[in-house]
């Protein structure tokens, strides 16, 4: 039967191997989020994200058997990271549109902040050229749209925005906005910040259910 010592470190070992392999997908997902973020999905090359991430061609066709998996799965990765960010920041406030500022201001430091955030953008636009990925990758803005337009509901029921506007049709219009404007200041070479805070102050304007007289 063995000794408990032994049962205790036969216990352990899945434990830590698990640990360490979940380390080893961190740092893998990491490396080629950079990748994508700098050189796109064609242009980023298999072996220096290996390289990069500190594994053996083993260890990475273990975790990720493509390059499109992979791919994949850092949309994954950067949409987990960023969902976790925006939800702590709109949970420190309970009215919809101080929920929805707090959204806006943290996105923006994430793109400010994060050297990674081009993956996703790259990702989406490359792979959604090819038809069989598309549904793969359309949850990707989904997942925003949606997250936006329940705050327009809510603060419809607040109050606040007219209740006569779609709440779906307002959250593909702000998460539209805030992409276009990204896209027009990278290659302006010009701030994010401001160009979003003079969207997001014209779209209460148009659409606060108590115009500015």
């Amino acid at each position: 039967m063995g000794s408990p010592g032994l049962r205790n470190l036969a216990k352990g070992r899945p434990e830590a191997a698990t640990e360490r392999g979940e380390a080893t997908r961190r740092e893998i997902l990491q490396a080629a989020a950079k990748a994508f973020a700098a050189s796109g999905y064609a242009g980023a090359s298999l072996n220096d994200i290996i390289r990069d991430a500190g594994v053996t061609k083993g260890g990475f066709y273990f975790h990720f058997p493509s390059k499109e998996a992979l791919a994949l799965a850092v949309l994954a990765y950067k949409q987990e990271q960023w969902a976790t960010r925006v939800m702590a920041a709109t949970m420190q406030h309970t009215g919809a549109m101080e929920q929805m500022n707090a959204m806006v201001e943290t996105l923006i430091e994430l793109h400010e902040k994060d050297r990674a955030a081009d993956a996703i953008a790259r990702i989406c636009m490359e792979l959604s050229q090819d038809p069989r990925m598309v549904p793969r990758v359309a949850p990707q803005f989904d997942v925003w749209i949606d997250l936006t337009a329940s705050l327009f509901a809510r603060a419809q029921e607040e109050g606040v925005i007219r209740s006569d506007l779609d709440p779906r049709a307002m959250g593909e219009a702000a998460v539209a906005a805030f992409v276009g404007l990204e896209n027009i200041s990278k290659v302006q070479g010009t701030e994010l910040r401001p160009r979003v805070r003079r969207y997001v102050d014209l779209f209460i304007q148009a659409f606060s259910a108590t115009p500015a007289g």
